[in-house]
């Protein structure tokens, strides 16, 4: 099977006498023009040409952005690409606005902190660029750092993150929160996806690490690690400034063309860095005289005609070209591979567990670089690094709206009454959190709380209360058998009904 089955094993390079053409003017020019460079065939020539610097890539909505960002995620190796959505300062409390608050605020201390080693991309549009954030002075002040082996006052810690605006909870499950539990304190900064635990011993700070909000489980230990405060809370324009004010001098600025810019806020700003505009102004045309021409031109329209699939891949590998096809998901590149091998054709590379968003032919270095989901005709889903994923299953924040009495489920032993949370000793003699169910006749189930998926809030569609059994009993496992015959037995018969339909 010729599939590549890990994230780019080797960099696919297109373009290459233009790449280098560009390399050069880059050192030399303050502005540069490009022309013929489309869909993803962009992110590919960006990624091949910025190896050092900060890179601000300024696209027109946050739908362009996300997916630039999802193709540099592919076409890069390390933590360097970092998508700046607008705060969500107006939304309503979920998940999204958590996300946009984070990747938002990661970024801007990226670029706060950036050394000018490796490159880093910074990828937004005009109305995140232009929401201004406190200014570097303030969000220093604001942000406090924590190191293992620093000798710290707790108290004066938790006070700090009050005065902050940090909300003190039972549970973390959202940035700007912390919650104290003997000498542990949970942060959720809004700096990073994933909640911070710190680990005293004493006024010492034994342990950073960072776990999952949904499972309490440990994720990464860290030796030091910065929380960062809610930046879109000041709204004080007084005290806001440009984000764009807090670049490197030497930051370079990538953009659609002047043309779509040029009246915002933000594009004068622009004239104090090197800009690269991937269109030629309409109100510039001259500039096309010098642009670096390139020769692109989009993926063909398949519709999932497999044999128009076979013959296309065919002809190009008959005249010089190398096909590769990308993917997110090895199933479907292997998929692709068998329809295609039954089809008799030649077989392309197969480059999965790295999607890119449209897929194009460089007619320069005779490269196709394909997409699976344009030729299975699917809907391309993005997924943005550093969300807060808050799962749909019972979390141990929900249990702080629990009361003493209340009738959960438990997958396994049934309807239960809700004994609350308790503290006691496993099996090697660690103090750990446990749910406790009452069921009748005393009996006592406790959960682990690395366990609350096998729980539930029971609903009922009366009021009546449901009954509780004995553990043991057999009521429940009927109960379950039953459903599972019940939802079999409808599945059957949706499927003869659309067979009939069908015939």
């Amino acid at each position: 099977m010729n599939i590549l089955s890990t994230d780019f094993q080797e960099q696919m390079l297109i373009s290459s006498k233009n790449v280098e053409i560009l390399k050069k003017r880059l050192s030399e020019d303050d502005e540069i023009c490009l022309s013929g460079l489309f869909l993803s065939a962009r992110w590919f020539v960006l990624s091949e040409v910025a190896k050092s610097g900060l890179h601000l890539v300024i696209l027109p909505d946050s739908e362009h952005a996300e997916y630039c960002s999802s193709d540099l995620y592919s076409l890069t190796q390390g933590d360097m690409v970092f998508y700046m959505p607008h705060s969500g300062r107006k939304l309503e409390k979920s998940n999204y606005k958590s996300s946009l608050n984070v990747q938002r605020t990661a970024a801007i201390e990226k670029i706060m902190e950036y050394a000018g080693e490796d490159p880093v991309y910074i990828v937004t549009y005009p109305e995140a660029l232009e929401e201004g954030v406190p200014d570097p002075a303030s969000i220093r002040q604001s942000v406090k750092t924590l190191k293992t082996g620093d000798e710290i006052d707790r108290k004066s810690l938790l006070e700090e993150l009050y005065s902050h605006g940090f909300e003190k909870v039972d549970f973390v499950s959202e940035p700007g929160q912390y919650a104290v539990r003997g000498a542990l304190i949970d942060i959720f900064s809004f700096a990073y996806n994933n909640p911070f635990r710190i680990s005293f011993f004493g006024d010492e700070i034994d342990k950073i690490c960072s776990f999952d909000n949904n499972t309490q489980l440990s994720k990464e230990q860290f030796d030091k690690v910065e929380i960062y405060p809610d930046l879109s809370k000041d709204e004080s324009q007084a005290e806001m400034v440009s984000i764009l004010s807090l670049l490197p001098k030497d930051s370079r600025i990538w953009l659609d063309s002047s043309d779509v810019y040029k009246d915002r806020e933000f594009f004068g700003e622009c004239g104090k860095f090197k800009r690269i505009y991937f269109e030629v102004p309409l109100s510039r045309p001259l500039m096309g005289e010098e642009a670096v021409k390139f020769n692109i031109k989009p993926q063909p329209v398949f519709n999932k005609n497999f044999e128009l699939l076979t013959a296309d891949i065919a002809s190009k590998m008959e005249a010089g070209y190398r096909i590769c096809i990308f993917g997110e998901k090895q199933s479907q590149m292997d998929r692709l591979h068998d329809i295609l091998q039954q089809n008799g054709g030649i077989l392309p590379e197969f480059r999965s567990g790295c999607n890119i968003h449209n897929g194009f032919i460089d007619l320069d270095d005779k490269i196709c670089c394909y997409t699976d989901h344009e030729i299975f005709d699917r809907f391309h889903r993005v997924s943005i690094r550093r969300s807060v994923e808050k799962s749909e299953q019972l979390t141990i924040n929900d249990l702080t709206s629990f009361s003493i009495g209340d009738y959960v489920v438990h997958i396994d032993y049934g309807v239960g009454i809700f004994g609350g949370l308790v503290r006691m000793k496993d099996d090697k003699g660690r103090m750990r959190e446990v749910v406790k169910l009452n069921y009748k006749d005393g009996d006592v189930v406790f959960v682990s709380v690395h366990a609350l998926h096998k729980i539930s809030r029971y609903k009922s569609k009366d009021s009546e209360p449901p009954k509780i059994y004995r553990l043991g009993s057999k009521v429940w496992q009927n109960l379950k058998t039953s459903a599972k015959s019940k939802v079999k037995d409808i599945a059957k018969d949706l499927i003869q009904l659309y067979a009939r339909r069908r015939a």
